[in-house]
């Protein structure tokens, strides 16, 4: 299986919503048996999220990631490993060595180590950070006047608020239409039609 790893300027780039480009890579006993780079046209989750499956990536290691886009991801089977940061090269290596998930990664400004940062998501990773550019970390001077700003208007799942219990769960790749019930994420819902993971509309 394939390991795609999300970069911007020759690192891991802070945030995978906006990144553009991965690092794909296939590793067979430690070693790398090939590599490509590429570029992902589509802004769209539902987009990105096919792109990697159409890839045959396996495994996703990125900086913050939106708990919506997570949770897309993850529905298609694909393990994330997020909250990582560091030079793409040196975090390559450390994923064929099998030590990426050691303190040395983590992204700084988040809490936790290991399994343990990927189970605080709900509490580190939610859907209002503006984290752009260069700029990596957590809540630092300045930018929690921003970050509030951008969560408002933002339901649970990422979702308009106004949405509540009506709406619509959608499937990326026939089409299919379901009305969304409350309390059941439209990732959790299988297609009757495709059997994958629907989204939110």
């Amino acid at each position: 299986m394939k390991t795609a790893f999300a970069h911007w300027d020759d690192r891991i780039a802070p945030v995978f919503d906006i990144a553009r480009r991965i690092h794909v890579v296939e590793a067979d006993s430690g070693r790398i048996v090939a590599e490509t780079g590429v570029v992902l046209a589509d802004d769209l989750p539902v987009q990105k999220a096919n792109r990697l499956v159409e890839l045959g990536v396996g495994t996703l290691v990125c900086g913050a990631i939106s708990r919506p886009f997570h949770e897309m991801v993850a529905a298609y089977g694909i393990r994330v490993i997020p909250f990582v940061a560091g030079d793409l090269s040196d975090v390559i290596q450390a994923w064929l060595s099998g030590t990426l998930e050691s303190d040395t990664f983590v992204m700084p400004g988040c809490s936790g180590r290991g399994r343990g940062r990927r189970r605080g998501m709900g509490g580190i990773n939610k859907e209002e950070y503006p984290m752009n550019g260069r700029k990596r970390g957590g809540m630092g001077p300045g930018g929690g006047q921003g970050q509030g700003r951008v969560g408002q208007g933002r339901g649970r799942m990422g979702g308009p608020l106004a949405g509540g219990a009506v709406g619509t769960c959608l499937c990326p790749k026939c089409g299919h239409r379901e009305p969304h019930e409350r309390g059941v994420p439209c990732v959790q819902k299988k297609c009757p039609k495709c059997g994958i993971a629907m989204t939110r509309e």
